[in-house]
């Protein structure tokens, strides 16, 4: 009998031991998962994929250590200005903003305090919203103005962020607006004549990019947003990755989308005496989600950003598409894919092209990057499986002269297609298709003149399988080439989605050209387009660009000719060319009036050093002494606030 008693009291000792072994392991896996979901906002995928693979305690410690440190702009201080900035933010958008993981929560924890913040709540023509204004950051690949909207959409649930494009100001009007028929354009100018900072918000999140005119289709503001949430994977150094585990195989994603796997292809293109950038973009997959009527939705966003050697934006638009697919369409898309193509006009230079694949309703995005060069030398090359007359006289993409190619993004081939395509040259070029590793190669000898374009096609029923080049000539000289493969078995062609403009576009090329000139230094280029332009393209939505370009050439009296037009909205950047055109022809009275009406846009040291110094030279010592101290007041503030604080996280 004892030793039956004895044993279920080991049994007993034993079972307890070991709850308490789970219990403290729990306890641990408890920890580092509180401490993931902590730190989320700010982990790089390749720092959570490195530490879902270390098994003991000690390298997790050693990681949340070295995680830190990487983070830390002072490692000669004892404190970590960075984790505590951090942390303040992240209890800061808990407590006041619906947590850290909710639209507001995320832009707080990542930007941090806005410069400014309006609240627009109870306002019966509007829904709930907020405008956050953040300005002079210095984060890379930010724009150093950027106002975001934050609403509630039907006044219901949380406060999400505004999605110029994908979001329109009809979606900050009150329901009871919405129950009408209600254009874009209609909601924009209800906004604007009460809320008219809040309506420009609508259109894009940079200052003076958002256009009415082109409104969803050509705003930067999805490629910015994308930057915000991109911040930690540019701003932290992650070298002590190697001390745990090979990188290979790693993919940086940022958490606020999911990246899939896609394709691109870019080319030059000439027509119609203008030279463009032709792309596409294939994802792999498009899914969907259920409308009311059955159909399978989806809400696409194209960006492109060309930008120069230095980074320098010079030009950056975005297409807003929105596929409804019936059941057959639906089937079509999964066979055969979709290709997204369009195009933009483009001077020459040596450019980073970065496009963007989004798909808004489900997280979705690929990003293809490449490099091109385009010299008064260069020739224009299109490459396919099928070159098409046109009848029409669109500017489409993959277009030169009155034919089209039809190209895969993924430039695969198979021995039942044929490879063709066009070259604008005046002289008669040479094609040849060499094998990327074998000593072979083919001349393609069918070539005819079209114009000034050529047309080559090359059937590859004959042609080995493998990789290949393209090379055309001009004389002895290589000017293109193009690496393609030839596949033993057949690969469905995709679908093309093309946009397609008006002849009469070409007035905005001209104008768009003379943009790209002026963000890339070349003011009288820049100049010499304008000037191209008929009266009526010198309007509100082109004149404040163009004065820009006079005020570079010092033509300060045309800056003010041109800004001081009823039609020009004077919004911030207008009234700084005005207050700073007055500045340097000495009219100080009227350039006085003009930055007093820029401190609405912020109440900054320089605006008040700038008035201070205005009402000096004008006599008015006492007013310059209030401006003075409060410049003083500002800047001290502004010490005292970065003191102990990292400001932009590093």
């Amino acid at each position: 009998m004892k030793n039956k008693h004895k044993i279920p009291a080991l049994n007993m000792m034993l079972v307890c031991f070991l709850l308490c072994i789970l219990s403290v392991a729990g306890n641990k896996q408890d920890r580092w998962e509180k401490w993931l979901d902590e730190v989320r906002p700010i982990i790089t995928n390749s720092e959570l994929s490195v530490f879902k693979t270390l098994q003991t305690e000690e390298d997790k410690r050693r990681f949340q250590k070295l995680f830190w440190q990487a983070r830390d702009p002072t490692p000669q201080t004892p404190t970590n200005e960075y984790m505590v900035e951090y942390y303040t933010r992240r209890r800061y958008a808990e407590n006041r903003l619906e947590g850290a993981n909710s639209d507001r929560g995320k832009i707080y924890v990542l930007l941090g305090e806005p410069s400014e913040k309006r609240n627009y709540i109870g306002d019966e023509d509007i829904i709930d919203c907020e405008l956050w204004i953040y300005k002079g950051e210095g984060r890379p690949g930010l724009s150093p103005i950027m106002y975001l909207i934050f609403f509630r959409p039907n006044n219901l649930g949380r406060y999400k962020l505004f999605y110029p494009g994908h979001n329109t100001p009809v979606d900050i009007l009150s329901p009871n607006y919405r129950r009408g028929a209600l254009s874009t354009y209609q909601a924009y100018n209800m906004l604007k004549a009460k809320f008219p900072e809040l309506a420009a918000a609508t259109l894009s999140i940079i200052p003076e990019t958002g256009n009415l005119m082109l409104m969803g289709a050509s705003t930067s503001s999805a490629h910015m947003i994308a930057q915000i949430f991109k911040l930690p994977e540019r701003e932290v150094e992650r070298s002590y990755l190697r001390n745990f585990a090979s990188l290979e195989g790693i993919v940086d994603v940022d958490y606020s989308m999911k990246e899939i796997r896609g394709s691109g292809s870019v080319s030059i293109s000439e027509d119609r005496g203008f030279r463009f950038l032709s792309f596409s973009l294939l994802p792999d997959a498009i899914h969907t989600k259920k409308s009311a009527d059955n159909f399978d939705t989806a809400r696409i966003a194209i960006t492109v950003r060309i930008a120069d050697k230095e980074g320098k934006t010079i030009h950056q638009q975005e297409r807003e598409i929105n596929l409804d697919l019936d059941p057959a369409k639906k089937r079509d898309l999964e066979k055969r894919k979709l290709a997204f193509n369009d195009f933009a006009p483009l001077i020459d230079g040596q450019f980073r092209v970065i496009l963007t694949f989004s798909n808004k309703s489900t997280n979705e995005f690929f990003v293809y990057e490449d490099q091109i060069n385009i010299t008064e030398k260069t020739f224009p090359v299109l490459v396919g499986y099928k070159v098409r007359e046109l009848s029409t006289d669109e500017f489409i993409p993959f277009r030169m002269e009155n034919h089209k190619v039809l190209n895969d993004p993924r430039a695969i081939f198979n021995n039942a297609d044929s490879l063709e395509g066009l070259i604008h040259s005046e002289e008669t070029p040479e094609v040849f298709l060499i094998h990327h590793e074998e000593d072979y190669s083919i001349q393609i000898n069918d070539i005819t003149q079209k114009g000034k374009v050529f047309i080559f096609k090359q059937p590859l029923g004959d042609v080995k399988t493998g990789n290949y080049i393209l090379s055309v000539k001009i004389g002895d000289i290589e000017v293109f080439q193009k690496i393609l493969s030839v596949l033993s078995f057949q690969v469905e062609k995709p679908l093309e989605l093309d946009r397609a403009e008006s002849f009469l576009s070409h007035y905005n090329y001209t104008y768009m050209i003379g943009k790209e000139y002026l963000n890339k230094g070349n003011v009288e280029a820049a100049l010499g387009q304008f000037k191209k332009l008929p009266k009526d393209f010198w309007n509100a939505n082109t004149l404040p660009v163009i004065a820009r370009a006079y005020y570079r050439m010092k033509d300060y009296q045309k800056v003010i000719e041109l800004l001081e037009r009823e039609e020009v909205a004077k919004d911030y950047s207008v009234l700084l060319l005005l207050g700073n055109s007055c500045l340097e022809l000495k009219k100080l009275q009227t350039a006085a009036e003009y930055f007093e009406k820029l401190r609405k846009y912020g109440d900054t040291v320089k605006n008040n050093r700038v008035l201070g110094a205005i009402y000096y030279s004008l006599g008015e010592r006492e007013k310059a002494q209030i401006y003075y101290e409060r410049a003083k007041e500002l800047e001290k503030k502004k010490k005292e606030k970065n003191q102990g604080k990292i400001g932009p996280m590093q």
